[in-house]
């Protein structure tokens, strides 16, 4: 492992984090762009499809909401404990916005999550996308990866295992299935 190692006696390594900028990402099909709040022009029709809250309920965001919800996450600290890192998952050819991937991170524990939309879901772009993600947040100094997932979303199942997750008791308050990284 490169990068920062956190320090579990101070805030020092989670400070560092935050101060960093989340980079552009890529892969052999993908770019992950930090995320703007502009960017919710297009994400609002990636994520109209209803069928993608079936696992998680809710309903398609407007622009307005989603806009609002771009400005908190663009500004990246919810607490002083914990750092957002999110990206719009872009194909490279045609520059086309599929989906996002974003990372919570807290100590040295990242809880990771991914949305892709229904037109483009099948295609392995949320395992790309998520190990992408995984593989920098490493070489930041993040140890230890989790994501919470409904226990019916076998896809989203296949992702984590993609990403070297695995299911563990763990339920959270939502009812998701919590997936940890290592021996959990």
């Amino acid at each position: 492992m490169s990068g920062p190692v956190p320090n579990g006696d101070s805030l020092d390594w989670l400070w560092a984090m935050a101060l960093k900028p989340t980079p552009e990402l890529h892969t052999e099909r993908l770019v992950l762009t930090p995320l703007r709040v502009a960017d919710a022009n297009e994400m609002v029709r990636v994520l109209a499809d209803a069928e993608l809250y079936m696992f998680t309920g809710g309903n398609p965001p407007g622009l307005d909401d989603l806009e609002k919800r771009y400005q908190a996450q663009v500004e990246g600290l919810s607490t002083d404990r914990e750092v957002w890192h999110n990206w719009i998952i872009r194909l490279q050819e045609p520059p086309t916005a599929v989906g996002f991937v974003q990372a919570t991170i807290v100590s040295d524990t990242a809880d990771v999550a991914w949305v892709v939309g229904a037109d483009w879901q099948r295609k392995g772009f949320a395992s790309e996308a998520a190990t992408t993600v995984r593989e920098w947040l490493e070489t930041q100094g993040v140890r230890q990866f989790s994501a919470h997932i409904h226990p019916g979303h076998e896809a989203s199942g296949r992702v984590a295992l993609a990403i070297g997750l695995n299911a563990t008791s763990e339920i959270d308050g939502d009812r998701e299935v919590v997936w940890r990284s290592g021996n959990h």
